[in-house]
């Protein structure tokens, strides 16, 4: 497969905090587990696999290592096995040999956090926090207050480091699919607007995103396989890779004297005006807000990071909008408008 995550080049960083958003199936979670696998081999070093909800861990650790398990480094060689709180490897024995298991890793719950401070954790190196991004199409699921907090938590109950004595430094990494604007990583962390694919630091050098390009494998998606065909069926093609195709087609359009007002967005010192055609069925992005209205959302703050309190108003609005287009049903005044408004859609989570 084309484009597998290059960890070697994200981890030489060593950030405290790193933060990786790319398309799904590029080996993001493959390809740090099994680092952290060889970290254990290597220097006896565990990881954390963190969930935000209890009723999370049983699911994430049944078949946790049923493709590692069969990764060519440690088949012949190696076993693993879980229970829902712990991860287990033990060198390969023969049949009638009982093995000697060792604990690996653990798992943990963020709503767990404060019953878990007593509990003893050993080597703890790196912690794993895997679609950490919620989805705002889930209703079952919402970040928890003061989620950021509690991972500090989770970190400081693993790792017990101490800034007078040396030790193993702990580092959490944050994995996500589809990248929602609203979310608190990027609030804590100011993360500035406009995102561009590429590496960029936050923070004091303490928060590292990796915000990774689709390229070669997004195509690869696109064209070869079923889901891939399927949503080019329902226009999702012409956001893929997050380029526009045919920027002068039908996708190009004047809106309709009856089209109605819904909202304005101010991004990157640009204006959209969003409106509804309730009789032809589109919605229309114009570069001009009417004058008569107060119903806008400023995405930035003046020095240019992510304006929480009004991205969080406007996710629901354009989580509809990003289904919208993924069936082709928006139309632009022109071709620029189009090229700059993608770059909105993919914030609040347009593939």
């Amino acid at each position: 497969m084309p484009n597998f995550y290059d960890w070697e080049k994200t981890l030489a960083y060593d950030a405290d905090i790193t933060m990786v958003v790319g398309a799904r199936g590029i080996g993001k979670t493959y390809g740090l587990r099994k680092q952290c696998i060889r970290d254990f081999i290597k220097r006896g070093e565990r990881f954390a696999e963190i969930v935000r909800f209890k009723n999370e861990l049983s699911d994430v650790a049944d078949g946790y290592f049923d493709r590692l398990g069969h990764d060519k480094d440690f088949e012949e060689k190696y076993m693993f096995k879980t229970d829902s709180r712990q991860m287990y490897i033990a060198e390969r024995v023969k049949d009638g040999v009982k093995p000697k298991w060792q604990v690996l890793g653990y798992f943990i719950a963020l709503t767990e956090a404060q019953k878990k401070k007593k509990k003893t954790y050993d080597y703890v190196k790196r912690l794993i926090f895997d679609e950490a991004v919620l989805d705002r199409h889930d209703r079952f699921h919402n970040y928890l207050s003061n989620e950021w907090g509690i991972l500090a938590e989770i970190i400081d109950t693993m790792s017990r480091e101490r800034a007078d004595v040396k030790g193993i430094r702990p580092r959490l990494y944050l994995l996500g699919n589809a990248l929602d604007i609203a979310n608190p990583f990027f609030a804590v962390n100011k993360v500035k607007l406009p995102l561009e694919f590429g590496y960029r630091w936050y923070s004091n050098k303490t928060f590292l995103l990796h915000y990774v390009e689709g390229g070669e494998y997004a195509r690869e998606k696109s064209a070869n396989t079923v889901a891939g065909r399927m949503r080019n069926l329902i226009g999702d093609k012409i956001a893929s890779d997050n380029i526009f195709e045919g920027q002068t087609s039908e996708f190009v359009k004047k809106k309709p004297s009856r089209a109605k007002f819904n909202f304005g967005i101010v991004y990157s010192g640009k204006k959209f005006g969003v409106w509804i055609d309730l009789q032809g069925g589109y919605y229309y992005i114009t570069e001009k807000i009417p004058n008569n209205t107060d119903n806008i959302y400023y995405l930035q703050m003046d020095d240019a990071s992510i304006n929480w309190m009004s991205a969080n108003r406007v996710t629901p609005a354009m989580k509809i909008l990003v289904e919208v287009n993924a069936m082709g049903l928006i139309r632009y005044d022109n071709s620029n408008v189009m090229t700059n408004f993608r770059d909105i859609l993919a914030l609040f989570g347009a593939t």
